[in-house]
């Protein structure tokens, strides 16, 4: 077995995350060919396959999938070390901004597992709506829901809508027809109040309308009210998912109605020397990958 190099393992881990070459070059700053040569030497000094070329994506092997777990160990162990020098043995400070129902719901759930990756960080997390605040770049790395445009932001996970209610509120009943949605008070979000709408067009039911209706501030207090059984909430899959899981929800209407947007994460341009900012950063990119198959396998 020839000699391995760091670089390559992190082109490997970049390429099973993003899924193709393209997008491990764009995500590292590196050339396509670059990527294609980092990749044929560790597979020669592997003497495995452990990718497969498709057309747009690329497939781990099984050797692949097995081989990915020993690299994120030691890349893993590789920063935590690095971070633990830079900061002459204190914890480093990683600043995150949020969207709070995203912090609320699919962030903050996730936190604990920080210490299984070995990312030991001083995490100071805020939280704002606004997208002035996600510019002013007082933050290391920030979530933010929309199209991508912000410099340095990176798509974490698109997102679609489905109606949610508490299982209390249903007693249980699973509605035969959309229609039947009529029978409970509509909840809904005044800072988003597209959602419904947009959700009855995509299931062509835009004549839809229900008498009984709550207007609430924004997306963290609908899903509260959803989760206390005052009515049926448009909720967010990736904001919801959490509560589905737990029992704290169902969906009221399994159509999901997919979105434009998605969470984009933004690395700002004062965290380019923070180590423990961009190892954060990497395993909130992994952990939306695997969110995003847990997702896939539970609709199959």
């Amino acid at each position: 077995m020839s000699e391995i190099s760091i670089t390559a393992l992190r082109v490997f881990r970049a390429v099973a995350r993003c899924g193709s070459f393209t997008a491990a070059a764009r995500d590292l700053g590196y050339a396509q060919s670059a990527i294609s040569r980092y990749m044929a030497s560790l597979e020669e000094g592997l003497q495995q396959t452990l990718v497969l070329r498709g057309h747009r994506k690329v497939q781990l092997t099984a050797a692949g999938d097995l081989y990915l777990e020993t690299v994120h160990r030691a890349l893993d162990e590789l920063d935590h070390g690095a971070m633990r020098i830079a900061s002459g043995g204190e914890r480093p400070t990683v600043k995150v901004l949020a969207m709070p129902s995203f912090a609320a719901r699919w962030l903050i759930p996730r936190l604990a597992r920080l210490q299984f990756a070995r990312i030991d960080v001083e995490l100071e997390l805020a939280t704002s709506i606004w997208d002035a605040d996600f510019r002013k770049e007082r933050f290391d790395l920030a979530i933010h829901y929309g199209d991508g445009s912000w410099p340095g932001s990176q798509l974490l996970m698109h997102d679609s809508l489905v109606p949610v209610a508490s299982p209390r509120l249903l007693k249980g009943e699973a509605l035969a027809h959309i229609g039947d949605m009529d029978r409970y008070p509509w909840l809904h979000d005044s800072l988003r109040s597209s959602k419904w709408p947009q959700w009855l067009a995509a299931c062509e039911a835009e004549d839809s309308t229900n008498a009984r209706n709550m207007k609430l501030q924004d997306t963290e207090a609908t899903l509260t009210a959803a989760v206390a059984g005052l009515g049926i909430a448009m909720g967010h899959v990736v904001l919801v998912d959490n509560d589905i899981r737990e029992g704290r929800l169902v969906e009221a209407w399994p159509r999901h109605a997919p979105l434009a947007a998605g969470y984009h994460l933004i690395v700002a341009k004062r965290a380019a020397r923070n180590q423990a900012a961009h190892a954060l950063a990497q395993w909130l990119m992994k952990e939306a990958v695997d969110f995003g198959k847990a997702l896939g396998s539970t609709r199959v």
